[in-house]
């Protein structure tokens, strides 16, 4: 009988190997896919309906969006799980958290279900929204179960497949998540995984047969990422054989994770970056193990176990595969020396992509088109400002030698493009009384002006315009005549100057444009 202590060990071998792979792609299943802390069970969005037509049926409807939350937090507010849905919720409600992309983040880790509550809550004033949230409760189950079965199940082999290759080589890549998605792979894949979590479905039926047999198809996903060709039936056939006389063991294994998970629950689940690939990479030398046994006992259909690729020790950096095609590498000069007409129309560039940026966001968000800025053209000049002033900056020997750290570069970006909004929205509320944005309800703001998500994303998009955007656009430039940019220049410079002095006299104010003012009334 395997020991738990040996499998771990050697999961965190697997983990040092690609610790920054396994990490982003951990992440990236907790948060956009919704596996391994929320979501285990594919069709869970039947179970609402089920309950919520049974509550319908029972006694008079509650408010829709109370019966979602409090099925939602039934099935998910479990410790063991690592759910952090109770701790988050009280330091979101003690600190006035209501919005934003991090905001959001928390509820997708910790209910999973956001979206689905936001089409609820919509609705929620509507005459007769039982019957819409009836409605929306199955198409959103439908939607949901679609995206699951033809999307998030070949992730989810992908995922396999990574910490498979991560045992014995040391640069396997992110984008292995894509692996099941090769069209020789891709149906014969989804075919096994949906196999396997209708039976778990049927089995969850019995309650006790439903947690056996969890563990009996636990090594499914490990067998089809080494051998997607393999017929669905057999992959769940071998699963179970592999598993006969160890789920029992792997219970206890589970078990042994309850200290991580409680951790998870007193950090507000941050220690899952770690646990979650500590522990996806222990199952997967679990596999290994299982698997050298099966094959040595010539099990049922053991040949099929035929990559031995994947478990030979070698001293290659990745899995030899065909899949890695190599592309020319495009160079790129982030030091070079802009002239004055390129630096003014990055100017306006930049602050014409905010503007652009700015409208679709709140034609996303709120369903309404609005010019949004501060002023009537189709330009936000703080989106200007900053990234041109980052790009000024390359002309310093010292900012240029930074650029060779784009850790360093980000950090620099983001607290320099954090100020400049800072003391723009100071500067503008004091002139004039106006507020143009206010982050008050989003994690982690400042006076609500300025907030952590936004700096992180100003972060982001200043090390894109001066390691991408602005070489490439300068590119393009030199193809113009200096006669060309001049004359465009002016007319540009024209036209804001004139923008400025109207605003100045009749302030860009109204919904969807200001949030606090207090000289102008606002219709």
């Amino acid at each position: 009988m395997w020991s738990i202590k040996e499998v771990k060990n050697k999961a965190k071998k697997t983990l040092k190997n690609n610790l920054c792979t396994l990490i982003i792609i951990g992440l990236f299943m907790t948060i956009v896919i919704g596996e391994n802390v929320v979501n285990k069970d594919s069709f869970s969005n039947l179970k609402i309906i089920y309950e919520y037509e049974k509550e319908k049926n029972t006694q008079e409807i509650v408010d829709s969006e109370e019966l979602a939350n409090e099925y939602l937090d039934k099935a998910m507010s479990q410790i063991f799980t690592g759910n952090m849905i109770g701790p988050i919720n009280r330091y979101n409600e003690e600190h006035n958290i209501t919005k934003g992309v991090l905001f959001t983040a928390f509820n997708v880790i910790t209910k999973g279900q956001a979206q689905l509550q936001n089409l609820i809550r919509s609705i929620a004033i509507y005459e007769h929204k039982e019957a819409i949230a009836s409605i929306i409760l199955i198409v959103s189950s439908i939607c949901g179960i679609l995206i699951k079965v033809f999307i998030s199940y070949p992730i989810q082999i992908g995922e396999s497949r990574v910490y498979l290759e991560s045992i014995n080589y040391k640069k396997t890549k992110v984008k292995r998540l894509t692996y099941a998605f090769k069209k020789e792979r891709y149906f014969s894949s989804i075919k096994a995984m949906l196999l396997k979590e209708v039976y778990k479905l049927l089995w969850n039926f019995t309650i006790i047969g439903g947690i056996i047999k969890n563990y009996s198809y636990k090594m499914v996903v490990y067998i089809i990422a080494e051998n997607p060709s393999i017929k669905a039936k057999d992959a769940i056939k071998m699963s179970r054989e592999m598993m006969q006389g160890n789920k029992f063991q792997s219970f206890k294994l589970d078990i042994s994770f309850l200290g991580w998970n409680i951790l998870q629950y007193l950090t507000f689940g941050i220690a899952g970056i770690y646990v979650t690939p500590y522990y996806t990479a222990t199952y997967t030398e679990l596999y290994n193990l299982l698997r050298k046994d099966y094959i040595e006992n010539k099990k049922y259909n053991y040949e099929l176990l035929n990559d031995e690729k994947l478990f030979e020790e070698n001293d290659l950096d990745k899995y030899p595969d065909t899949y890695e095609i190599q592309r020319k590498k495009i160079k790129i000069d982030y030091n070079k020396k802009y002239e004055l007409t390129s630096i003014i129309l990055f100017f306006f560039i930049f602050s014409f992509v905010g503007w652009l940026w700015e409208v679709a966001l709140y034609l996303f968000r709120d369903g309404i088109l609005v010019n949004r800025g501060t002023m009537y053209g189709p330009w936000l000049p703080i989106y200007g400002t900053g990234c041109t002033l980052i790009i000024l900056l390359t002309k310093f020997k010292p900012f240029r030698k930074m650029l060779k750290n784009p850790l360093l570069t980000f950090l620099v970006v983001m607290i320099l493009c954090t100020v400049i909004e800072y003391a723009t929205s100071w500067y503008i509320e004091l002139t004039s009384g106006i507020r143009y944005w206010d982050y008050t309800g989003i994690f982690l703001n400042i006076n609500g002006r300025v907030c952590l998500e936004c700096s992180v994303f100003f972060g982001i998009g200043g090390c894109l315009c001066v390691y991408i955007v602005a070489p490439f656009l300068e590119r393009k430039l030199q193809k113009l005549t200096s006669k060309v940019k001049i004359t465009v220049c002016t007319i540009l410079i024209i036209l804001f100057s004139l923008d400025k002095i109207y605003c100045k006299i009749y302030p860009h104010t109204g919904e969807g444009i200001t949030t606090d003012v207090e000289n102008f009334q606002i219709n």
